[in-house]
Order: structure tokens, then sequence, then C-alpha cells
């Protein structure tokens, strides 16, 4: 049993190595399932068996990508309580560092998710767990600096859902901002959308 699923899961890395490589490919819009069957050197039958859809290998492409990109340090994130104003800056800089982990294969996913009807249902979940995100957090600095109106905290948590996108980080980043550059802008935008800019951090 356990070195079934040794080899279970080493064929899963490869089919989706070979996912990755086919996204990154001058012909990505011919992505198929049969293609990377070929690519992986699998059948095609053993694709579907472990992902089910296309839909369902992209969404475990895009869980992979996130794992590299150390995603799983949200959790801890949401963990600090003290400091709501701290916990948005970390909260800037993990989703600047999951954009930055691979960048061109994550621009192609949602370049998919824009064409692909069940692939762009399954970014728009994920978008909508880090606009939940968001509004944990300007929650918690309502309390502490109950500075805004229902009004203003509905277009505060519209506004950073917008820089902790993955569009606007592409945007900021260019060719030639670093990933550090762009988290200071998001954050110092960030700090105005909840009124921040105008307090004395100190």
């Amino acid at each position: 049993m356990q070195r079934r699923q040794t080899l279970a899961e080493k064929t899963r890395a490869r089919v989706l190595g070979a996912a990755r490589k086919l996204l990154l490919g001058k012909n990505f819009s011919g992505f198929s399932m049969e293609a990377v069957a070929r690519k992986a050197d699998v059948a095609r039958l053993t694709v579907y068996y472990q992902f089910g859809s296309k839909a369902g290998l992209l969404e475990a492409l895009y869980d992979f990508v996130a794992w590299r990109g150390d995603m799983q340090r949200l959790a801890e994130v949401f963990r600090q309580t003290h400091d709501p104003v701290a916990t948005m800056n970390d909260f800037i800089l993990v989703f600047a560092r999951f954009w930055a982990s691979d960048r061109d294969v994550i621009r192609r996913l949602h370049g998919l998710g824009a064409i692909d009807p069940e692939i762009g249902k399954g970014l728009r979940a994920r978008n909508e767990r880090r606009r939940h995100g968001v509004r944990t957090i300007v929650e918690r600095y309502l309390r502490v600096y109950p500075t805004l109106t229902s009004i203003q905290e509905l277009i505060a948590i519209d506004t950073i859902h917008m820089l902790t996108s993955f569009e606007t980080f592409d945007a900021l980043a260019g060719s030639t901002r670093s990933l550090d550059e762009v988290a200071a802008i998001v954050r110092r935008h960030a700090h105005s959308a909840i009124g921040f800019a105008q307090r004395d951090p100190d």
C-alpha cells in the first residue's frame, strides 16, 4: 500500500510538472488533458483518474504553485491578533511572494480562467477567499481604530482586494520592480484606504 501511494504521488507530481511546462509553452491555448498525458508519458486515463477534468488539473496545479509560493504561511498571519496593521502588511507580503513565485504560470492560469467558465469559476472562488481575508483584517482594524463609515468600509475592502490581486501585482512589477518594491507600494495604498496614512504609526 505504501509503495502504491508513493508511486501515485510521483505520478501526480510528474503530471503537474508536465502541465506547468505546457502552460509555459508557446501554444498554451491548446492545453488539454491529452497533451499533458503525452508530456508526462502516462496514459490519458491516468490523468483523468487523478484530476477528473482539465479544470480539476489546473486547480491542482494552482494549489501546487501556491504551496511552492509559501501560501501556507497565511494561516500564521491570521493568528496575529495584536496588531491589525501588521497583519495586513504580512497579508500583502504573503500574496506578493506568491504572485512572484511562478508569475508566468499564474498569468496563464488567469488567462485560461478568462476564457473557460469552469476554470474561471475556480479562480473566482479563490478571489472570494482572498476578499474574505481582507474583510477580516479591515474589521479587526476598525475595532481598534473606528474611523470609517459603513460605506467607506466596503470601499476599503474592495480597494485592498484589488490591490492584493495578481493583476495589480503583475502590472506594478512590470519588468523592473522587485517584489519588495511592489509590496511597499501596495502597503502604502492599503494604509490610505483604511485611513492609516493619516494616523501617527507610533
